[in-house]
């Protein structure tokens, strides 16, 4: 996972945009959710925004970006975000 501010098309100017990827390394196909929690300098909880995989087969890989939005940081604001780290991954087999 690589996170950091930049000036991005889809999220806009200045935005804090976090690139992700998400491996089966299961023996099934499986639905991913993963939860990234945003820090800020004294790594105190600000946020959390969630990311999904679905139907991901054996081995395949799904990769993204994402950012959060202004209703998710509760405790400060986006600005205020020094890092992002996976607090929760999900797997489920898909059906």
């Amino acid at each position: 996972m690589k996170a950091g501010t930049a000036d991005d098309p889809v999220w806009g100017p200045s935005a804090y945009v976090v690139h992700y990827v998400i491996t089966n390394h299961g023996s099934t196909a499986a639905d991913y959710f993963a939860q990234l929690e945003f820090l800020d300098s004294d790594g105190d909880h600000l946020g959390a925004t969630g990311v999904t995989a679905d139907q991901l087969g054996v081995g395949k890989t799904k990769t993204g970006d994402t950012a959060p939005l202004s209703a998710e940081i509760e405790n400060g604001t986006i600005a205020d975000i020094a890092s992002v780290r996976v607090s929760e991954v999900d797997r489920t087999p898909s059906a």
